[in-house]
């Protein structure tokens, strides 16, 4: 699997365990996170350490999830950006609506 989820201290850990995050996951994440979302689980963490790259339908999922998280009141944020990929975020500017973190620990506690 492309990705798993596990739910600690109440929060859903999204972990993505590709280097490459494209759209030959982005389609089933999405689905995937949404009926989450739907079943209660609205605050998430993304967990990006293992990945480099991420193309613009992965983005996509993302700001999918965070807008489908802040409608159930609650919150998607991401964690573990390596340095290729966090130049993404910031190109995009889309560190300006996800709170980023350096590990999932750190982003779990900020619940």
């Amino acid at each position: 699997m492309n990705y798993s989820f596990e739910t600690k201290e109440g929060i859903l850990v999204v972990t993505v365990k590709v280097k490459r995050a494209t759209v030959e996951i982005s389609g089933q994440l999405k689905n995937d996170l949404v009926s989450r979302i739907d079943d209660g689980s609205n605050r998430i963490v993304v967990d990006l350490s293992q990945t480099n790259f991420v193309d613009s339908s992965f983005l996509g999922v993302l700001v999918a999830g965070l807008k489908k998280a802040t409608i159930n009141n609650g919150d998607l944020k991401i964690s573990g950006l390596q340095e290729s990929v966090q130049a993404l975020f910031e190109l995009t500017r889309l560190y300006r609506i996800f709170d980023i973190f350096d590990n999932k620990e750190d982003a779990i506690k900020s619940f």
